[in-house]
């Protein structure tokens, strides 16, 4: 009868030397190959192309040769892995960025896409992904933006505040603010300036580095 133990033996001694000369499995903080880039590239672009018609900017068959070519090196982000060309003619793309649940796979290192707010806390992973995912129904697509940098405020834990990163160059970053109400989040306000200054407590708003002007 041969023994089971070889195998086995075998298997720990692969492991080992791998570990020990750096070369084992791929960890979610290597960068995608430019295959499975260009593969999110497209699935976003075709996404964006059928829901948003009037708002691109892009020429697609400018695009679709761009990223046919090598693809800048980028860096891990919060809200996905970001590309940006150093140099880009009219109609092509100037940034990207691939968003990780396309890629299947997530980092534990990876840089902000903005800088964090002043204030409040860290949003719990299932609140943060209600945040997101009302945030989502508002754009009416799951790919039109990243919603990252979420903090709850200390002052009063009623509100969230948040940053939407677009995956392709069609607008800028903004922000929002959502509120719990009788145990429910709901998106009170979202923009790019003045944002909340309706319904938005002053001492939340202060909270967060941000002034509304006066009435």
């Amino acid at each position: 009868m041969k023994s089971r133990k070889a195998p086995i033996i075998l298997t720990i001694l692969l492991a080992t030397s791998l570990l020990l000369t750096g070369c084992g499995l791929p960890t979610g903080n290597e960068r995608p190959d430019d295959m499975k880039l260009r593969d999110g590239i497209k699935l976003l672009l075709t996404q964006f192309e059928s829901k948003y018609p009037k708002s691109v900017n892009w020429n697609d068959a400018k695009v679709r040769a761009q990223i046919s070519q090598r693809l800048p090196e980028g860096i891990a982000t919060e809200s996905g892995w970001t590309l940006k060309w150093p140099s880009y003619s009219d109609g092509e793309l100037s940034s990207v960025v691939v968003p990780w649940v396309i890629l299947a796979q997530y980092p534990t290192k990876y840089s902000l896409d903005v800088n964090n707010y002043e204030g409040g806390s860290p949003v719990p992973a299932g609140i943060a992904a209600q945040i997101t995912k009302l945030q989502q129904d508002v754009f009416g697509s799951n790919y039109f933006a990243a919603v990252v940098n979420q903090r709850i405020s200390k002052a009063n834990k009623n509100w969230i505040i948040f940053t939407t990163i677009p995956y392709l160059p069609v607008t800028d970053p903004a922000y929002g603010f959502a509120e719990a109400v009788d145990g429910k989040w709901e998106i009170r306000d979202f923009g790019t300036a003045t944002v909340g200054c309706i319904n938005v407590p002053p001492t939340v708003q202060s909270e967060f580095g941000f002034t509304c002007p006066p009435k």
